[in-house]
């Protein structure tokens, strides 16, 4: 993926299969499923985290068995409000061969890792669209990405509100999860969560 900027919407699900059907009878198109391991990086003074940059080496598995690694920079625009419902990041990503390998520059560049998580998607083009209708270990999400008004309007065509949608990372989710329910999890994997029932008001900050 060129430098570009990645404008997306997310809400969470409660009815994954009735998302689903409800988006192949708009006419979007499956584009296929991928299972993704997740190593998130920083340095010692967490200089990234502070200022809302993202660092990620990523494996993810197609449905075909073909297997893709990319290196991942997303970093917020300045000025961006946190609590609107559509958020805009620029990403650069770049496919590499050897993970380890990429892992092991970074390291001696003082970037280390830190947090790992585990996702299964689906995912569908509407449209100027892509929609991610993702599996977290703590429940089920639909990402929205691409051009604004047709973003806009898949949400109406989906029945969903845009005041329902939720302006946090899956990190920040992770992290009011983890607080909310006092989990001592140190990485969201679906080992981890493994008979933990998350409800869906645990996505949000305590008070």
């Amino acid at each position: 993926m060129p430098d570009q900027l990645e404008t997306e919407i997310k809400f969470p699900v409660r009815d994954p299969a009735a998302l689903r059907s409800a988006l192949m009878r708009i006419g979007a198109i499956s584009q296929g499923q991928v299972s993704e391991y997740n190593i998130r990086l920083d340095d010692d003074i967490w200089s990234l985290s502070e200022n809302n940059v993202v660092l990620l080496l990523r494996r993810s598995e197609e449905q075909n068995g073909e297997v893709i690694r990319t290196l991942t920079f997303k970093a917020d625009l300045d000025p961006q409000d946190a609590d609107s419902p559509v958020q805009t990041r620029r990403e650069i990503e770049v496919n590499i061969s050897d993970i380890e390998a990429m892992l092991a520059i970074l390291r001696e560049l003082g970037y280390i890792p830190y947090w790992r998580y585990e996702k299964r998607r689906e995912v569908f083009t509407w449209r100027r669209v892509e929609i991610m209708l993702d599996e977290m270990p703590y429940g089920w999400f639909v990402e929205i990405e691409g051009d604004e008004d047709d973003m806009r309007r898949l949400v109406e065509k989906l029945g969903l509100n845009i005041a329902d949608s939720i302006p946090y990372s899956y990190a920040e989710i992770f992290q009011h999860v983890c607080r909310n329910l006092d989990l001592n999890v140190h990485d969201l994997t679906f080992e981890a969560f493994a008979g933990v029932d998350v409800p869906p008001e645990a996505y949000y900050p305590a008070g």
